[in-house]
Order: C-alpha cells, then sequence, then structure tokens
C-alpha cells in the first residue's frame, strides 16, 4: 500500500525550530508510516484542496490556529475525544459527534457523555438520542464527577458544554500526553498541536516533548486510514441472503402504476 504524503506547515517558526521539525519529520519510525512534506501554509492547502497530500498537520509558534470554516473542533487525547461546545447539544450535534467517532476513528457504537454545570434546558434530551437515534449517551455530568476516573473511562466521546476553561481543565486532567486537534466534519483531514509550539521555552528548560510533534501527523494517518476503510466497505453493499416477500407486497401496493378492479369493471 502506497503510504500517505503528509503536509507539514510551520507557522511563525524561526529556522532553529524549523530544524527541529525536520528531523521529527525525518525519524525512520515517521517514514515507514508516512511521507511528511513541509510546505508553506499557501501551498499546503492549494495542495490539499487538488487531493495532491492526504492531510494537512499545522505547527503554529506564537498562537492557536485559527478553525478552519465549516469545521467541527475535536480534541483528541489518549484517552478519549472531547467536542467542545459554547451551549447545549441539539440531537443533531450528537448525531454528527457519534458519525465522527465512527468514521474518523472507528469507533463502533461509541458512547458519549455530556459535561455540563448548569441544569439543561431540555433534562430528557440524552434518553430521547438513546432511544430514538439508538446512541449511547449519558449525563449530564458535572465537571468534578467526569473527573472521577471510574466513570471517565467508560466514554468514548465527551461533550464539553460551556466555559472553555472549564473544557480545558478536564482536558488536561485526562489527558497524560499532549492533546492534538483535528477539525472534522470537511472533507480534507487537518489536525494541529493543541498549543503553540514553544521550542525554545522547551528546549532551555530540557523538556522539548517531541510528542508534541508527532503526536498530530500519527492522528492525521489514523484519521486518513479509518476513513478510508470506512468508506470502501460501504460502498457495494451485499444483498439480503433472505427476501421478504412482504416487502413486495408491500411495493406493489403503493405502486401507481398497479391496476384498479373497479376501473377493470
Amino acid at each position: 500500500m502506497e503510504k500517505f504524503k503528509i503536509a507539514i506547515v510551520q507557522i511563525g517558526i524561526d529556522d532553529t525550530s524549523k530544524s527541529f521539525v525536520q528531523q521529527v519529520c525525518e525519524e525512520p519510525a515517521m517514514l515507514e508510516l508516512c511521507t511528511p512534506i513541509v510546505y508553506d501554509e499557501e501551498t499546503a492547502f492549494r495542495n490539499l484542496d487538488k487531493g495532491e497530500v492526504d492531510a494537512l498537520v499545522l505547527f503554529p509558534s506564537a498562537k492557536l490556529t485559527k478553525q478552519p470554516a465549516e469545521s467541527v473542533e475535536i480534541i483528541v487525547t489518549d484517552e478519549t475525544h472531547f467536542m467542545p461546545l459554547a451551549k447545549e447539544p441539539t440531537v443533531e450535534d450528537i448525531v454528527m459527534f457519534r458519525n465522527i467517532l465512527e468514521r474518523d476513528f472507528d469507533l463502533r457504537s461509541p458512547r458519549i457523555a455530556i459535561v455540563q454545570e448548569t441544569s439543561m434546558q431540555h433534562p430528557d434530551l440524552t434518553s430521547q438520542v438513546t432511544v430514538e437515534q439508538s446512541i449511547n449517551t449519558y449525563g449530564p455530568y458535572t465537571s468534578e464527577q467526569i473527573l472521577d476516573k471510574d466513570r471517565m473511562c467508560h466514554f468514548d466521546g465527551i461533550i464539553t458544554v460551556g466555559d472553555t476553561a472549564m473544557g480545558e481543565k478536564i482536558i488536561s486532567a485526562l489527558s497524560q500526553k499532549v492533546p492534538v486537534r483535528f477539525f472534522a466534519g470537511t472533507k480534507a483531514v487537518i489536525t494541529a498541536t493543541y498549543h503553540p509550539v514553544r521550542m525554545h521555552k522547551a528546549e532551555e528548560e530540557g523538556l522539548t516533548d517531541v510528542s508534541e510533534m508527532t503526536h498530530p501527523i500519527y492522528t492525521a494517518i489514523d484519521v486518513v486510514r479509518h476513513r478510508t476503510f470506512y468508506d470502501e466497505a460501504r460502498q457495494n453493499p451485499l444483498p439480503k441472503l433472505f427476501r421478504d416477500k412482504r416487502e413486495d407486497r408491500r411495493k406493489d401496493d403503493a405502486s401507481p402504476n398497479k391496476p384498479n378492479p373497479q376501473n377493470e369493471e
């Protein structure tokens, strides 16, 4: 199988940091999985639109990368996946999150929790989604409740509602490694570092964490692979082994071309 081509964009990173990024991309383990190519931002997005690369990874240095238009931000950790929302989720939000978890992360029938400090305007939302959409949805929980390790480990996805600081507190407390920003809901696969890449400070303190650079790349590769398998598996579905004649009768009854016995008389 041909290796995936991953576009790497360094935003506002100086020459010293660029050499470090280049070293990360040239690691033997990295090159076995993909072909990383360093671009400027404009060229990277243009080649992504043309389909010349499979995914795009952003390494910003000064501030967080701006979220692409019409995308949904998913925070990826080793423990679970977070979808931060400014307001209480709707049924459509939960369905969309389920679809992202299944297609992009290969999680079948994911279990989703809602974390919201205030009372919900629609207290029956989770039970409604569970019954009507067959999505395992639970909550709402407070941040204190979800931080209980015995509870958190049961969920594949967590929707955090409201205060950004509250969501960051939960993510930081539950993440053993550096999280990744994934911009879902678009045709292109785009990931970014969760924090701006601060090379000089980390190098001065002897705290350079290579995973801060590699984790977004590996996440992008995983998403591309999962999407490919998910879509290929649904291109040519197998026909039913057994034919239900009742379905044929219902189709005949609904057919507008079916002759009317009264008219024939």
